[in-house]
Formats: C-alpha cells, sequence, structure tokens
C-alpha cells in the first residue's frame, strides 16, 4: 500500500472509465494494468481501469465523466491507495456539520467561525483531503450526495459532492441540535461521527464524581427547589449557579454571603449586575423566576488565584491525534475583565501565558505549579470521560482552577470548545493541524506530512 497524490483534470470524454497514471504512480501503488479495479471515493463505488502515461511528478489524470460520477471537484488534489480486495481508494473526504449557512454574506458564509473554516480548508487542499461544510439540509436523502460549502480560489463555492468519510459536528446551537437528533443518528450509523453533542453539566459532573477525578472536582448538586440552595449557601461563603445547558458564561450567577447580607452577581455582557439582599427569604424570591427558566446545578465556590481582583482559569484544549489519542493541543490562563466574576473571552476576558499568569498572581505558587501538573490533570479527565460516555469525542475545552493553597480544580468541560478566538499564527492555528490528523487516522490515510505543534 502506498500514498500518492492525486489531481483531476478535464479530459476529453471516454468510451470507458480509464484512469492515467506514469510508471512510477503505478509500482508506488502496486496498480494492475490495464484490468478493471474498484474505485472508491466517499460512499461511490464505481469500475475503472488504469492505463500507463507520460504523466510527469505523482499525478492521476482522471477524464471528465468519471470525475462528474464522482462528484470531484477540478483539479483537487487527493490522497490514494490500492487495496487488492477494497480496489483504489482516493480521499478522505472531510465534512463540517453547522447548523445553517448565510450565502448573503460570501465572505463570512459560516459567521464567526469562518475563520476558522479557512484554515482547515488551505490545510485540508494541501494535503490531500476533500473538505467542506454542510447542513443537515443539505444532504440528498436517499443519494450518496451531499450539497456543500467548499474553499477554491480564495473564496466559497457551493458544489455537490459524495457522502463524507468522517464528520466533525460543530451545530453551535443546542436546540437546533435536539431538532435534528434523529437525522444525526441516521449519518452516524454509517460515517464516524465525532463530538456528535453538547456536554450536559451536570451529566459530566455525575459520570466524572464517579472515577478519580471526582478529588478535583467541587461539591456540586442539582438545583431541586429553594431547600437545596439553601443549604449550599449555609455550607460555603459563596456558591455559583451555573445553567447544565449553558455556555460561554451565559447565566451563570454568583451568591456571596456575609454577616450582614447576601450579594448576588449575573453575568451579563457589558459587566456584572449586582443586588443586595438582607435575609435569605428576599433572595431567594428575587431568584425564583430565574431558576425556573431553565435546569441549574449549584456549585461550590473556590478560592481561586486572582490577579488584581480578577478571576483566573485555565483553558486546556484536548484533542485526539494522529494515532487517535488524547493529546494537550494548548493551554492559555484566561482572566476576567474587571467589570466581570467569569474569564470567559466571550464575556470580555483576556488570555495569557499560564506560567506568566500564575507567577503575576501568586508568586510562591509559580515555585510549585508546573504546566504538567494542568497536561497530566487534563489528560487524565478527557480519559474518564471517554470511559464514562457513549459518544464519540475528539476535542473538549477543559477548565482549570488554581486555588490559594495549590491545589488545581476542574471547572467545566465544553464539547464544542471556542474556534472564534484571534490568531496571529502565518499559517493554521494548532487546533486545525491535530484536527486533520485524527481524521486522517480515521479514514486510513497516515499522515503525509507531520503537523506543526507551533505554541
Amino acid at each position: 500500500m502506498g500514498i500518492v497524490q492525486v489531481q483531476v483534470e478535464t479530459q476529453e470524454d471516454q468510451q470507458k472509465p480509464t484512469i492515467y497514471a506514469n510508471i512510477a504512480t503505478i509500482n508506488r501503488l502496486n496498480l494492475p494494468i490495464n484490468q478493471p479495479i474498484s474505485l472508491k471515493f466517499g460512499k461511490i463505488i464505481t469500475e475503472v481501469k488504469v492505463t500507463l502515461s507520460s504523466n510527469s511528478g505523482n499525478l492521476m489524470r482522471i477524464p471528465s465523466d468519471l470525475a462528474t460520477q464522482l462528484h470531484i471537484p477540478n483539479g483537487t488534489l487527493l490522497n490514494a491507495k490500492f487495496d487488492k480486495e477494497k480496489g483504489l481508494l482516493l480521499g478522505p473526504i472531510f465534512g463540517i456539520l453547522v447548523q445553517s449557512v448565510n450565502p448573503k454574506q460570501p465572505q463570512t458564509p459560516f459567521g464567526k467561525l469562518t475563520e476558522f473554516f479557512k484554515e482547515v480548508a488551505l490545510l485540508a487542499r494541501n494535503q490531500g483531503i476533500l473538505f467542506y461544510i454542510f447542513t443537515i439540509q443539505d444532504i440528498y436523502h436517499g443519494s450518496q450526495t451531499i450539497q456543500g460549502w467548499f474553499y477554491r480560489n480564495n473564496q466559497w463555492e457551493v458544489g455537490i459532492f459524495p457522502l463524507p468519510d468522517v464528520i466533525y459536528n460543530r451545530i453551535s446551537s443546542r436546540s437546533q441540535e435536539r431538532k435534528f437528533k434523529a437525522k444525526i443518528a441516521e449519518l452516524q450509523k454509517q460515517i464516524p461521527f465525532f463530538n456528535e453533542h453538547f456536554l450536559n453539566k451536570w451529566q459530566v459532573y455525575e459520570m466524572l464524581k464517579k472515577t478519580s477525578i471526582h478529588q478535583f472536582m467541587p461539591e456540586t448538586t442539582y438545583f431541586k427547589g429553594n431547600q437545596s440552595l439553601k443549604e449550599m449557601i449555609k455550607k460555603y461563603p459563596i456558591v455559583y449557579l451555573k445553567p447544565t445547558n449553558g455556555a460561554l458564561g451565559k447565566g451563570i450567577i454568583k451568591i456571596e454571603r456575609s454577616p450582614e447580607q447576601y450579594i448576588v452577581q449575573y453575568s451579563r455582557i457589558n459587566g456584572a449586575s449586582t443586588f443586595y439582599f438582607k435575609n435569605l427569604n428576599k433572595l431567594l424570591k428575587h431568584l425564583y423566576p430565574r431558576l425556573q427558566s431553565e435546569p441549574y446545578l449549584i456549585q461550590e465556590g473556590l478560592n481561586l488565584i486572582q490577579l488584581n481582583r480578577r478571576p483566573i482559569d485555565f483553558r486546556i484544549l484536548v484533542q485526539k491525534n494522529g494515532r487517535g489519542h488524547w493529546s494537550i493541543t494548548s493551554m492559555i490562563a484566561r482572566i476576567a475583565n474587571d467589570q466581570q466574576f467569569v474569564s470567559n473571552l466571550a464575556r470580555g476576558g483576556t488570555q495569557a501565558g499560564v506560567m506568566a499568569t500564575i507567577r503575576q498572581a501568586s508568586p510562591e505558587l509559580s515555585k510549585t505549579i508546573k504546566k504538567e501538573h494542568f497536561r497530566k490533570l487534563a489528560l487524565q479527565i478527557a480519559k474518564k470521560l471517554e470511559e464514562s460516555t457513549s459518544g464519540h469525542f475528539a476535542e473538549l475545552g477543559i477548565d482549570l482552577g488554581l486555588d490559594n493553597d495549590g491545589k488545581i480544580w476542574l471547572l467545566e468541560v465544553n464539547s464544542k470548545p471556542s474556534k472564534t478566538e484571534e490568531t496571529t499564527l502565518a499559517g493554521p492555528r494548532p487546533s486545525v493541524h491535530r484536527l486533520i490528523q485524527y481524521v486522517r487516522f480515521l479514514t486510513g490515510f497516515p499522515e503525509r506530512v507531520k503537523g506543526s505543534r507551533r505554541k
């Protein structure tokens, strides 16, 4: 078995489906000459023969009628390998599922995710992967094709493609994901499909508290009424209320108890809103409408390190690599702005280096705390969560906190980590390289060039 780059070119119509390759390519792939063989691209299978030509380099010429049948865009670079039983395999085909596309915004049809998708498209093309983006509505049910958006000539174009060999779920709305649950399940039956759903905070807590990770988790309980909240407020001077299906810091409520009063803060886009209450009953009456609107959990407040009284946490991006193993892609410190009690970048937080931030916030802790401590725990969390859930995940955003005693805590796990942060790298960000590595692993096309791990 060998790997070669394949280029599709427009040819004059042929009487028989014929692929042209030079002797070096034929020998490298161990292809039989002028014999019928099976050709597979995505879910489409047809019969072809390979004929010797004087092509230069690793070029494989496919006539236009065959390219049309296979839905291969003209000029596409692809990987190829030959197996005596399976025939000639072209690909892989990688699809990202989104909830919607806005064709009226041709420069940003995928909103804030457009730049990330562009980076994926450029790296995929460079590595011989056909990449496109699609919605559930774009699937031609009953056929093996999809209408998708692909990036070519510095613009997004619409085309018809075979079903992907692997799908990455980037639907960003929980309600839309629930709406398409049945159709997603159909795709999962025939195609590897990763990060298939959002994670529920309470379910994650329930799963991980049964593992060795429980010692790194703040006490958390499900809000079942005022009594459950009273007990946690009595036990801890600070508690947090978090929507079980929340994201980006939305809906988080902080309650602080002092001898004189109760202080309640809501996380808003433009800063925290603060309310004061003299007694607990008035506080509970105030919170009642919010806590009835959606499920909440109650979490113990931790004495985490701060920088100039601004809360700090640490986002570790954990992804599957080219061997199918969990690995650390990036680590950053997130520092809340002076108007917030949450550090999410979507709420105005800023990012900085992990150790530089710890040194600023707590010079003493920086003598004993190392980045390896965060790395080790994040990998343990990813592995334990994978063992505890039936879902297929290849990317997790893990939020950790560091308290003033030097203990690291698990704050949250996110299955749809943000891809909208600014990047100043000259090429695709590290998470894009790791994503492509995993796609190649899943589809059986070994990595041609080792991906960069620039930090």
